[in-house]
């Protein structure tokens, strides 16, 4: 997965509002909607509750929000259904999905999204060893991202299964293990 930008920057008539795609705000979005296909419906269909609760979940500046969406004009209104393509788009990366990813076929077994935030979150608290919080905060392709740099590093550090060792080392290696546990031995065997 590619490592995308931080935050989504939403355009809302002449504003700007950066969303950000983090673990928290997916999880409860598709448990409110039960499934992002049902948010995303929804949006298709012009609610603008659905609008106002991707944003109230991913706002990164809620103030900045708050004085534009907070006085009685239409303009709020206009400007979120003409948002609805945007939006529906943030879905795609809140869901993980990687719009710069080959055509190639998957060959994954299909996972459920509880399913898959399980794995996110224990990747990001276990093999990652971040706070609940900072795993929650994070997007999925930080947290993707970040496992495959641990598992690069833990392969340059104690090798990899790809990596094969001539026989010859072998049993060089497997000699001195032996020699290890044998007392009588004080010699190195060659």
């Amino acid at each position: 997965m590619r490592l995308a930008a931080n935050t989504f920057s939403l355009q809302l008539g002449d504003r700007s509002f950066d969303l950000k795609p983090s673990l928290r705000a997916a999880f409860i979005l598709y448990e409110r909607y039960d499934g992002f296909h049902n948010l995303s419906r929804h949006l298709a269909e012009g609610s603008l509750t659905a609008a106002l609760d991707i944003i109230s979940a991913t706002i990164v500046d809620a103030k900045a929000w708050g004085k534009y969406a907070l006085p009685a004009n239409g303009a709020v209104v206009r400007d979120l259904l003409a948002a609805t393509g945007d939006l529906i788009e943030f879905v795609m990366l809140l869901a993980g999905a990687d719009d710069k990813a080959s055509d190639k076929p998957q060959t994954g077994k299909p996972l459920p999204f509880d399913e898959y935030f399980t794995q996110l979150f224990q990747i990001g608290t276990g093999w990652l060893g971040w706070t609940p919080d900072d795993t929650w905060e994070a997007t999925v392709s930080e947290i993707i991202n970040a496992q495959k740099g641990r598992m690069d590093m833990l392969k340059a550090l104690f090798g990899s299964k790809e990596q094969t060792a001539e026989a010859s080392e072998l049993g060089n290696v497997k000699a001195d293990l032996n020699a290890i546990g044998d007392l009588t031995n004080h010699s190195r065997p060659r």
